[in-house]
């Protein structure tokens, strides 16, 4: 089921807006350029006349940019204060309406089999406690030939992340420390397999498709 807000204000979505771009600021000074490491990961997602799937929500920073680019997006966070953000940032940029909100783990989508041709997995692998899981579900919702990015922090990337939240008060969990390279034999398992990798802006970076 779609998942939208109860309601909304004109000042809930400015105050998100200016939190996002304060964000922004913190990352940038110290050293990680979250626009540009956004941009770089949803430039290698193929558009498609489906939806894209945007698996973890977070702050709605790829599903935003996906949608941008003119895209309509389908993204899953287990987080209703996550969802509620990133739908207040789309309002903020008016593209809301571009973008579906689903409350759900990735572990049981609630998608038929085949439904999508590009499927995003930003930053979201190290919350995961079961990659084999969320890989049996994204193998039955991608189609034959579908593609499928896969990115994260590098560890400089996790290493900026977590002195931020040092600074902040706060701590950032890892449920796994799982590189790139283990997900690709998992991946291979369930009928996607790696056809490019790259590494820019403190993101590790796959690409597989669907066999």
């Amino acid at each position: 089921m779609i998942w939208k807000p109860d309601d909304v204000s004109a000042e809930e979505i400015k105050e998100v807006y200016q939190h996002i771009q304060e964000r922004h600021g913190v990352y940038l000074r110290n050293g990680h350029d979250r626009r540009r490491a956004v941009n770089f990961v949803v430039d290698y997602v193929s558009g498609s006349e489906k939806p894209i799937l945007d698996m973890g929500t977070g702050q709605g920073l790829a599903a935003v940019e996906l949608a941008r680019q003119g895209n309509h997006v389908a993204t899953i966070d287990i987080s209703e204060e996550n969802l509620r953000r990133s739908f207040l940032y789309a309002a903020s940029e008016s593209l809301e309406d571009m973008i579906e909100f689903y409350l759900e783990n990735a572990e049981d989508l609630p998608f038929g089999e085949d439904d999508f041709d590009s499927v995003l997995m930003m930053n979201m692998l190290h919350h995961l406690s079961d990659f084999r899981a969320v890989a049996a579900e994204l193998s039955r919702v991608i189609a034959p030939g579908g593609v499928l990015v896969i990115a994260d922090f590098t560890e400089k990337g996790f290493e900026i992340l977590d002195s931020i939240h040092r600074i902040e008060g706060r701590e950032h969990t890892r449920e796994n420390r799982m590189m790139l390279s283990e997900t690709r034999e998992i991946l291979w398992d369930f009928g996607l397999q790696c056809r490019q990798q790259d590494s820019r802006f403190e993101e590790h970076l796959m690409v597989a498709s669907r066999i």
